[in-house]
Order: C-alpha cells, then sequence, then structure tokens
C-alpha cells in the first residue's frame, strides 16, 4: 500500500509535510522506510538519501537511531551495504551545520557497526571514533560493547571489551555489561575472574529475561570448562 502511494503524483512533497503532522507522522516515517528500502533493493546509493528524509523529519535521537538501525541492517542482507556509500568520517567527529543530517549518518554508520561483529579492517579505529562522538549516551556505548563482543577475530578484543565496560556510562550492575566482561575474562583463559562475573550478572539479571538467562547460563558452561589456574598463579 505504502509502495502503491509514493508512486502518486506529489507524494513526495506530500511525505514532508507529513511528517510534521503528529497523526501523520507515524505513517510517513514508515513511508520513508519504504522509500530508502526501494533505493537499497535496486543497488543504489541510500545513506544520504536516508540522512535527508530525516532532516526534514527533524528526527530526534530514538527516531534516527531506530530508522538508521533497521536500513543498516536491510541493506546488508540485500548486500548494498552503507560502507560501500560512506565515505569519509566527517560525519562521526564534525557535526556541521546539519545537526539532525550528521546524526543521522552517525547512526547508519554504526548500525553498520557490523564492522566490529565482522572484524573488518579499520573497525577498532571507527569505534575509538565512534566512542570520543558518543560520550555517555549509554545505548552507543551499548551497542559498540556489543559489536566488540561479536567480533571474535578483533585484534585484543578481550582487553578492549574491559576496558569499554570500564566506561562510567555502564551501571556497575548491569548484567548484559557484565556478561561481556566474563566473556573476555574466558577468552583470557582467567576462569576465577570469569566465573565471578558470569555469576554477577545471573544475580543481576531479571526474572523475566529466560533468553538472556539462557545465553549466560551457556557462558557459565564455557567458562567451568576451562582448566583451573594453577595455585601458585592464583597466589601471584
Amino acid at each position: 500500500m505504502i509502495r502503491g502511494l509514493l508512486d502518486t503524483p506529489g507524494s513526495y512533497a506530500a511525505l514532508a509535510a507529513a511528517v510534521h503532522r503528529d497523526d501523520l507522522r507515524p505513517t510517513a516515517l514508515a513511508a520513508i522506510r519504504t522509500l530508502v528500502e526501494q533505493d537499497i533493493d535496486a543497488g543504489r546509493p541510500w545513506p544520504s538519501e536516508a540522512a535527508r528524509w530525516l532532516s526534514r523529519a527533524n528526527a530526534d535521537w530514538q527516531t534516527s537511531a531506530a530508522l538508521a538501525n533497521h536500513l543498516a541492517w536491510y541493506a546488508r542482507s540485500r548486500r548494498n551495504s552503507a560502507l560501500a556509500h560512506l565515505t569519509g568520517n566527517d560525519h562521526l567527529t564534525q557535526p556541521g551545520t546539519d545537526r539532525t543530517h550528521a546524526q543521522a549518518l552517525r547512526h547508519i554508520h554504526l548500525a553498520a557497526f557490523a564492522l566490529l561483529g565482522s572484524c573488518a579492517p579499520g573497525a577498532l579505529e571507527a569505534l575509538d571514533r565512534s566512542l570520543a562522538e558518543a560520550g555517555d549516551n549509554p545505548q552507543v556505548c551499548h551497542a559498540l560493547l556489543h559489536g566488540l563482543w561479536l567480533g571474535d577475530g578483533l585484534p585484543d578484543q578481550a582487553e578492549r571489551i574491559l576496558e569499554l565496560a570500564a566506561w562510567p556510562t555502564f551501571d556497575d550492575a548491569d548484567p548484559i555489561m557484565i556478561f561481556r566482561t566474563a566473556t573476555a575474562w574466558r577468552n583470557l583463559g582467567r576462569r576465577a575472574e570469569a566465573l565471578a562475573a558470569i555469576d554477577s550478572a545471573l544475580e543481576a539479571l531479571g526474572p523475566n529475561q529466560p533468553e538472556v538467562h539462557a545465553d549466560l547460563v551457556r557462558e557459565r558452561a564455557l567458562i567451568t570448562s576451562l582448566s583451573r589456574e594453577p595455585q601458585h598463579d592464583r597466589e601471584h
């Protein structure tokens, strides 16, 4: 239905106006998503177009992040990754005059942060730039930590996870953050620290998260399979 509406004369102008009406905004944002998906499906460059629409909509942080995340993953599934079209990194460090446009590009770049998960070249440099831009934003830091956790082939992956998890933006009792550190300690062969972390994560986890609980239990099983450290190593 939305795709058909976009093919009617004057639809783009109507869409640009609709994003500013509270009663039409959700439908207009869905139409923008469909519009950009058409570019993705056709193999055309799409990040700048997505950013322009989000700028026209004066999208707030949450709206921009949600739409950008969807589009970035949709594009990867269609083999038209944002990374093929994002040139330079000014949008990561220099907001410029149109902050909403730059914010959208940052979100697209960050959502394509499967860079980390896929251990792509330049992933850690992009991580550092995004951290500098993100400041204390917990959603961005969690996304980056998740990307690091997925990137099994990244250099110094475990050390970088522990370093990022120590940022003050994370709650010390955050079970997901602690879970990530447990994996890092396990990858470093530090059985005692890994067990302490995963047990803390299990204790902090809420009762209504069975899927996450299963992930933590699997991690604990991997940790307990590690060889115990020699006594003299524990004493020094």
